[in-house]
């Protein structure tokens, strides 16, 4: 007895297949419009996506905008409140060294 069974299974080589099993067909007319149909229905639903998408960002832009003039005048308002105040300083000091020199000649130092 062969310790080895034959692996010959006496068919010969066997060829590759060619191609595809399945039946490849064209695509139809109607089948290409309606993929193109389908294409342009995607590219309007992005558009109409980025259009509310700028509409919002134009929103948010005016709200900024509002923002920004908003902190503008109260960053004026400031400045006038400080320019105020400074020259308030400058009067109380002008008082205070008059003030002192008044003291200074009734006291007779000067």
């Amino acid at each position: 007895m062969d310790q080895f069974p034959a692996t010959n299974t006496g068919g010969g080589p066997q060829p590759e297949p060619s191609g595809p099993s399945e039946d490849v067909r064209e695509p139809s007319m109607a089948q290409i419009l309606a993929a193109i149909e389908a294409s342009g229905q995607a590219v309007q639903a992005q558009i109409a996506a980025i259009a509310m998408d700028v509409n919002l960002l134009r929103t948010d832009l005016r709200a900024v905008t509002e923002r920004s003039v908003a902190t503008e005048q109260q960053v004026s308002t400031i400045q006038m409140d400080l320019d105020a105040l400074k020259a308030n300083v400058a009067t109380l000091e002008a008082k205070t060294i008059k003030e002192a020199r008044s003291e200074q000649c009734l006291k007779g130092d000067i």
